[in-house]
């Protein structure tokens, strides 16, 4: 069992990050391990982890953070705020003020971008011990066509567009049943500027420069089924540029594998922590 809490942490005036905390019910035996912090997607919220989390937190004390603009998390009223490089400060700004020592980052998607540029450089307060990247986005830049690019500016514009985005391409199991009711709130709640930042230049922001430091060991979990991130993309831009790091496949699931294969994420996350 274990118990769950919030925290609002301030990084600026204008940013506060929201923090879901999970603790095993008898802490003292999660003390020497590490703490499991999660980032979403674009489009999400800790929320986004919700489904995975239960077969973790038994043992180990979970973070997951709504980033800048999302969720429960508050950011500025400006359209360049919103970098992956803003977001990595902020995700470490948030550890730090969590006096977490030891962690694992776990990233899906942008969050796996944001989670690579981490892993890149020196963190200061704290020791990074392993990376896990879900559906990850490269740290490497993505252009779009510009058709592509004006489709995503619009997908969360209205709960309509936002849902069949879920059911049809973020998903693959999720086609004839109902998404849990988060997935969509989460979608629609995000501010102006967090929801054109991915589309409009975080998708492009080349964050690759010191892919070659990271020094801690590295899971990659790519989906059968992503059509946002497809295995091809994933294995030669992500696992095959990360030395060392193992490349894994989540049969039948699409890009939001949190979703479709809750329990084998977790599965493998809690493999990984015993190997770490």
């Amino acid at each position: 069992m274990s118990t769950s809490s919030t925290q609002q942490i301030k990084l600026e005036p204008n940013v506060n990050i929201n923090a879901v905390i999970t603790q095993p019910h008898n802490p003292s035996h999660s003390q020497e391990k590490p703490t499991i912090v999660f980032l979403h997607f674009w489009g999400g919220s800790a929320r986004t982890w919700s489904l995975v989390t239960p077969y973790i937190s038994s043992t180990y004390q979970t973070v997951a953070l709504d980033f800048r603009g999302w969720g429960e998390s508050t950011g500025p009223s400006s359209a360049t705020a919103y970098s992956i490089t803003a977001l990595a400060s902020d995700v470490e700004a948030s550890i730090r003020a969590l006096e977490l020592t030891k962690i694992i980052l776990v990233g899906l998607s942008m969050g796996a971008k944001v989670a690579q540029l981490i892993a890149s450089r020196s963190c200061s307060g704290f020791e990074l011990l392993g990376l896990v990247l879900v559906s990850p986005a490269p740290a490497t830049p993505l252009r779009l066509p510009p058709d592509m690019r004006e489709q995503q500016l619009h997908a969360y514009a209205t709960r309509d567009s936002a849902a069949f985005v879920a059911k049809k391409v973020l998903t693959a199991t999720f086609q004839d049943t109902e998404l849990p009711a988060f997935v969509v709130d989460d979608m629609i709640k995000g501010n102006k500027w967090a929801r054109e930042s991915w589309p409009g230049y975080a998708m492009r922001e080349d964050v690759s420069e010191n892919l070659g430091k990271i020094a801690v060991p590295v899971l990659v979990l790519a989906a059968e089924k992503d059509v946002i991130e497809p295995i091809d993309r994933v294995k030669k831009e992500v696992s095959e540029r990360i030395a060392g790091a193992q490349l894994r496949i989540l049969p039948g699931s699409g890009h939001l594998s949190p979703l479709d294969a809750a329990e084998a994420v977790a599965e493998h996350i809690v493999q990984f922590l015993h190997e770490v």
